[in-house]
């Protein structure tokens, strides 16, 4: 079987993470939205189509994918940043149906014909596929960061029900676990009074993780490969990537990996990307003094979230300066740098230092020096591919 995995004319409304990856290599629990479909379809040839200016990233991240191919077979198209809650493999029993949740189309069971004629008027980018079979589905899509966080409780539960046995609280002598029945631990570290307490959700801490004393963790939960957790920190409802460092008090957080926020300060309904650095006190607020609903500047929209517990959004490489203060809703792009009194402004362009209230260009040689230190540092390169996509952010967005 050929699977499709696809952006749409709206992916970057997920930004600032989509400016640097494929809306499907976004985190939702223990893996992204790709590596849930690929889970459905262990056996399948995988192709993906991506905006143009990502399309040498996403291949290096997915070696064994043909990325934008120009021609395509008989296979199923799914929309990348959809969470498919009903058996997948049923949709292929459809021929040339287009698959809608609600009004949005996303995905479809195709033909080499109907699929290569979607390609010649411009692809899933640009238009809609062509097709009076219309299949309703069940499924959970994710226009927005937000939205993510929304799923994350369920993308955890749907791991922790494939991980195998629960901890052995044995095995961790002065460990406190609470409903240890829902806390699966891989080869990982913690330390004597850490508390983990999964009575509102599964908590899963994978390999190599060290968790620090004097600690509380609270489900679901996902802690990923290699992450370390400061002492007297506390971490709710969090999904938090490979080799992040983290301290201070984390509640309904996703960050992608690779992230460092070390120190005291409160990080809550946010999203970050890979490779951010939070200055010690760096605080987020996720709540209006006066409870309206948060609105955000996305993708050249303001969008109202529909929720009272927004915080902020990161883009990758994003660095912030001890003190900083962030509000409601702020959306910061990647290679951004903050370091100011007070508020800074909401939406920040990619690229950016803002300095004291005024903005200036970042000067992308140093930023790539340093961005090649920072990687290095986690025994990462920074590729060639990466210094384009660099570029044609700096210079477009």
């Amino acid at each position: 079987m050929h699977i499709y995995i696809y952006e749409d004319q709206r992916a970057m409304d997920l930004d600032p993470l989509a400016s640097t990856r494929a809306a499907f290599d976004i985190r939702i629990g223990v893996g992204t939205f790709y590596d849930h479909i690929k889970s459905q379809f262990p056996e399948a040839t995988i192709s993906l189509f991506v905006r143009e200016e990502i399309a040498e990233v996403t291949a290096e991240r997915h070696p064994n994918c043909v990325v934008n191919p120009t021609e395509v077979t008989d296979g199923l198209w799914l929309l990348g940043n959809v969470i498919w809650d009903q058996d997948v493999s049923e949709l292929t029993k459809n021929e040339d149906a287009i698959f809608y949740l609600n009004q949005k189309i996303i995905g479809a069971n195709l033909s080499s014909k109907a699929g290569n004629n979607w390609l010649k008027i411009g692809g899933p980018l640009n238009k809609n596929p062509k097709g009076d079979n219309k299949m309703a589905v069940s499924a959970t899509y994710c226009q927005y960061l937000w939205q993510i966080l929304d799923q994350m409780p369920t993308a955890i539960l749907s791991s922790a029900n494939r991980a195998g046995k629960p901890v052995n609280a044995s095995a961790f002598e002065g460990v406190s676990f609470m409903s240890e029945g829902q806390v699966f631990v891989g080869d990982a570290t913690i330390q004597p009074t850490a508390l983990v307490n999964a009575e509102k959700g599964p908590v899963i801490i994978d390999d190599g993780a060290v968790i620090h004393g004097q600690t509380y963790l609270e489900g679901p939960l996902y802690i990923g490969k290699n992450t370390m957790i400061k002492p007297l920190t506390q971490i709710k409802n969090s999904v938090i990537g490979p080799q992040c460092k983290i301290g201070g008090e984390v509640d309904t957080v996703l960050i992608q990996g690779y992230t460092n926020k070390v120190h005291d300060g409160h990080l809550g309904d946010a999203v970050l990307g890979a490779w951010v650095n939070l200055g010690a006190g760096t605080i987020n607020s996720n709540l209006k003094n006066n409870y309206t609903e948060v609105s955000v500047q996305v993708n050249g929209r303001n969008v109202n979230t529909g929720s009272i517990h927004v915080g902020c959004f990161m883009g990758d490489h994003v660095k912030t300066a001890i003190g900083t203060v962030l509000n409601t809703g702020t959306l910061i792009g990647p290679g951004a740098m903050i370091a100011t009194d007070g508020f800074p402004p909401k939406t920040i362009r990619p690229f950016t230092w803002y300095v004291n209230g005024h903005h200036r260009k970042v000067l992308l040689d140093k930023f790539l020096e340093t961005a090649y230190h920072v990687k290095k540092r986690r025994g990462k390169t920074l590729s060639n591919a990466e210094k384009t996509l660099f570029k044609y952010l700096q210079n477009e967005r």
